[in-house]
């Protein structure tokens, strides 16, 4: 409380006195006040927590609520290279599509030639979003007899819409047996997949490493 002087006399002695005072009452009821404060923390939480919505947290615009869906896609080039699919997921700034190529061929094969936007995934209204290959390997080789497993990454998440096609090597043919770059278009059934969004999710893979041997 503040020192009231009725008389306000200029007394600096008694000011100072009663400031002195003041002060060491203050202390007194704040180091109260505070033992008061800590007892009712241990008793019960300040506040109640906030839940998070998927709204809140944006997962509501991303295709299957941003899940990895399952998939058991695949489709085998007349090189002899085997492309499966095995799940798609949207996420804030990327979708991920895992992969498991088998080489069949007696020679190296790229999946990404030339890394030059010929990977890609094209909505049914036109839009696109495109490969992201790993650093270390961007034009996907694959050698001889070798299996690649992991997971390709396109760059932003996958837009709204009931179908896409992904693209791989994109000016090349899909019936080439002699290709070392063989061109791949799998249909993706977008809506079908979202539907059946509530499967297990799959544990996301690592990045696309030449994995073994092919059995």
């Amino acid at each position: 409380m503040p020192v009231r002087h009725p008389n306000r006399l200029p007394i600096v002695a008694a000011v100072a006195a009663g400031l002195l005072a003041t002060a060491c009452s203050q202390g007194g009821d704040e180091e109260t006040a505070a033992g008061a404060s800590g007892d009712q923390t241990a008793q019960a939480p300040v506040g109640a927590p906030v839940a998070v919505s998927a709204a809140a947290d944006g997962t509501s615009t991303l295709w299957a609520g941003g899940r990895s869906v399952p998939l058991d896609i695949q489709v085998a080039h007349p090189n002899g290279v085997v492309l499966q699919l095995t799940s798609v997921q949207s996420r804030a700034a990327e979708t991920a599509v895992g992969i498991r190529v088998l080489n069949g061929r007696d020679r190296e094969v790229h999946l990404n030639r030339f890394n030059s936007r010929n990977g890609y995934i094209i909505m049914d209204t036109g839009e696109r979003i495109y490969l992201s290959p790993p650093a270390g390997n961007t034009d996907l080789a694959l050698p001889a007899g070798q299996t690649l497993e992991g997971e390709l990454v396109f760059l932003g998440r996958l837009p709204q819409g009931r179908s896409a096609i992904l693209i791989l090597n994109e000016n090349a043919t899909t019936d080439n047996e002699h290709s070392t770059s063989p061109g791949f278009r799998i249909n993706l059934p977008l809506d079908q997949l979202a539907s059946g969004a509530a499967a297990p999710a799959t544990a996301a893979p690592a990045a696309v490493q030449p994995a073994g041997p092919a059995q």
